[in-house]
């Protein structure tokens, strides 16, 4: 049975014969969600654009994999015996390869892993055996690979490219209904089938002339009618869930509303968001996209608030630097930042000074932008977002709901409570509660967690409490931005479809 840490510690104190140096810390530091509010968006997310992610937003990967599979199941056989290793490691080599070719010919490209396949690429060729490719391939299967969970690897299965094996849960089988795009893209393979990269079990080798060569054949732009077609059924169309083809739906008309032809450009997302959370009079989202437009604006109102919180921690930790101050002295420097009279009712003097219509946009914008440095104006942005929030709190409990992430609705009853309360009052709370408390409890039980485990050495905690107040740790710093929201993989999947 592993031994606790504190245990450790005691025997060695009572062991010591006297002091002595110590080796520096090897914990890293963590800023990724400080105050634990991260899943409810992801929630909510599901509840607009189901199945997709912020990675996975071209079809030609989901392609490979499901290609790589059917093959990797042909060639087994075709060999006979059994062994799923071999399958899973020529699906593995497959993705990779891919991945070096793409590269190889655009080092910008829009793949994940770009820097890790940097070592593979340095090279006149790459043996796909050995220590150091399975090591490799450890690594990254988990992080940069395509089918990684982080990346294709769920919505390979959740657009329904393949599906699961009845005789092993762990393989996968392409779905019939997308052998036409399977065909297709092997077609563009040509000659290239007979490498022994893609027709072999076992040890290969592929040189960097090879995988520059077929870079142009496979690479992103060259999607073939067949698997566009299967992507539109997927995204929009008879395969998709009802809540993914609304979602998708209610950004295309947004999209082309806009009017900016290019889906995917920072330009066409910006603007679709805009419309689709009901920002822009001119766009009435189709009768079929009311209900996803509703959800939509949640979500929106949702990821306001999270960088509202996020961001009014950030502010916390810088006010500390100077040394530690009590929750009155910092809910005092706040309202001055603010330009809010501590003394005046917070619902007159903050809550009632932003109508509840105003542009949710613009004032994620505001604090995206004060964030950086010297973060001049933060503390007021802080304040107008949080009143925009309040505004547009949902009245009836959903099922993301989870008390202990803060649920938008429980914030805006309480800062509704203390509306008739000096502003002081709301500030001291939201420091308080909204943002130190959160930031706590959720990093005390991560740290706590990773501890038992003997996992991750990862200080998440930022702030502590002296004698003299809330005292900031050793190089705390934050840096919140806005949690990205699927819809440029929405419309780059749109597009790259024919469905914009």
């Amino acid at each position: 049975m592993a031994r606790e840490p504190v245990a450790e510690l005691i025997e060695a104190a009572r062991n010591a014969a006297g002091p002595r140096t110590v080796r520096p810390s090897d914990v890293d530091g963590s800023s990724i969600d400080p105050c634990g509010l991260r899943q409810a968006n992801f929630d909510m997310m599901d509840e607009v654009l189901d199945g997709l992610n912020n990675v996975a937003r071209h079809i030609r990967p989901f392609t490979v994999l499901a290609w790589a599979w059917r093959q990797a199941l042909r060639l087994a056989e075709r060999e006979g015996g059994d062994g799923f290793a071999r399958i899973e490691r020529f699906v593995a080599r497959c993705e990779t390869v891919f991945a070096m070719s793409v590269f190889a010919g655009d080092r910008s490209a829009d793949l994940p892993g770009g820097q890790a396949l940097s070592q593979l690429l340095a090279g006149p060729s790459y043996r796909f055996s050995g220590t150091h490719w399975e090591n490799f391939w450890k690594v990254r299967r988990l992080s940069t690979a395509l089918a990684a969970p982080v990346n294709y690897g769920p919505g390979l299965r959740t657009f329904g490219w393949v599906l699961r094996n009845a005789a092993n849960a762990s393989a996968l089988v392409p779905n019939p209904q997308a052998e036409d795009a399977l065909d297709a893209f092997e077609a563009l393979l040509g000659d290239r089938l007979d490498h022994p990269a893609f027709s072999s079990f076992g040890d290969v080798e592929v040189t960097l002339e090879e995988a520059a060569a077929w870079a142009p054949a496979w690479s992103l732009s060259t999607l073939t009618e067949a698997e566009k077609a299967f992507m539109r059924r997927t995204l929009a169309g008879d395969l998709a869930t009802p809540t993914r083809a609304a979602g998708v739906g209610l950004l295309v008309a947004a999209a082309r509303h806009a009017g900016v032809p290019d889906f995917g450009s920072p330009e066409a997302v910006a603007a679709a968001r805009k419309a689709a959370a009901g920002e822009v009079a001119a766009f009435a989202p189709p009768a079929e996209f009311q209900s996803a437009a509703a959800a939509f604006r949640r979500l929106q109102v949702r990821q306001l608030f999270r960088l509202c919180v996020e961001a009014l921690l950030a502010w916390t930790v810088d006010s500390l630097q100077d040394g530690p101050l009590r929750s009155d002295q910092l809910a005092a420097a706040f309202l001055r930042d603010a330009g809010i009279h501590p003394d005046a009712p917070a619902g007159d003097a903050w809550l009632g000074t932003v109508e509840a219509s105003s542009p949710l946009s613009a004032a994620s914008g505001e604090i995206e932008a004060a964030l950086k440095p010297p973060r001049n104006g933060l503390a007021e942005a802080i304040a107008r977002g949080l009143a925009l929030c309040v505004g547009n709190a949902p009245v009836d409990a959903a099922a993301c709901d989870r008390e202990d992430r803060l649920p938008l609705r429980r914030a805006a009853a309480q800062a509704r409570a203390r509306a008739h309360l000096p502003a002081r009052e709301l500030a001291r709370h939201a420091i308080e509660s909204w943002a130190l408390g959160q930031h706590v409890y959720w990093a005390v039980g991560r740290g706590l967690q990773d501890a038992r485990g003997r996992g991750k050495r990862i200080l998440r905690l930022k702030v502590v409490m002296e004698e003299g107040g809330w005292q900031a740790l050793p190089m705390a710093r934050l840096s919140p931005e806005p949690t990205p929201d699927r819809v440029r993989t929405a419309l780059t999947l749109a597009a790259e479809s024919g469905l914009g």
